[in-house]
């Protein structure tokens, strides 16, 4: 599962075959489920665009949010075979997991070497309601997840679909090429420390939360 990731450069610059794509959106450390995010995908026309989407999505079958799909199942979920040809990338520099009983749930932080930037996978649709008669057009988007590596296995059965970098194209493109990016997902290594539990809060924000929290890494690692 992919509940809370983060950005924590004031500039985004991702490089999708020859075009680059940059975004200035300000660091952000706690990003979750129901906020708007920043995401890349296909522009009309050609080429690709950076917008902001709602993360989660509400389905027809349970009033839970929506906010992850496995990525092994999605072509053949009814909730998602019709957004397939609807993908995009979410950038990001890491996310969390949590270990520990609820009443200490303690967050552990993933990132790549370097704290380099890397791109979840992700499905997005669009929906219009019409409140007070009024239509509200809204695009939401799910994040996909698969098995894990070896490094967040220690911790959780899931993880974020992370796209290697020379697949971004191929996921965002037309075509039937994104069925070979499913199954490829990056599995390199990731870095991973216990950060600090005021992360817990949802409304907790600021780079403080990232500080390795010393005790937690004595205790699980």
């Amino acid at each position: 599962m992919c509940a809370r990731y983060s950005i924590t450069k004031e500039e985004i610059r991702i490089l999708i075959g020859e075009i680059e794509i940059i975004i200035a959106i300000g660091a952000r450390y706690n990003i979750a489920p129901t906020q708007l995010v920043p995401i890349i995908f296909p522009r009309k026309g050609g080429g690709f665009q950076a917008t902001e989407m709602t993360w989660g999505w509400q389905p027809q079958f349970t009033s839970q949010l929506l906010i992850n799909a496995q990525a092994e199942s999605i072509e053949s979920k009814p909730t998602f075979k019709n957004v397939l040809h609807q993908r995009c990338l979410l950038p990001a520099d890491g996310f969390y997991e949590w270990t520990g009983e609820r009443a200490e749930r303690r967050p552990v932080r993933f990132t790549k070497p370097d704290d380099a930037l890397f791109c979840m996978a992700g499905l997005w649709r669009e929906t219009t309601t019409q409140p007070e008669d009024v239509p509200v057009t809204t695009r939401s988007l799910v994040v996909l997840t698969t098995t894990p590596n070896k490094t967040v296995g220690k911790i959780h059965n899931r993880m974020p679909f992370i796209v290697k970098p020379e697949h971004y194209r191929w996921w965002l493109d037309e075509g039937e090429l994104f069925r070979t990016v499913l199954n490829f997902p990056d599995r390199d290594e990731l870095n991973h420390c216990p950060v600090q539990p005021a992360l817990n809060n949802v409304r907790s924000e600021g780079p403080e939360l990232i500080r390795p929290y010393v005790k937690a890494q004595q205790d699980l690692f």
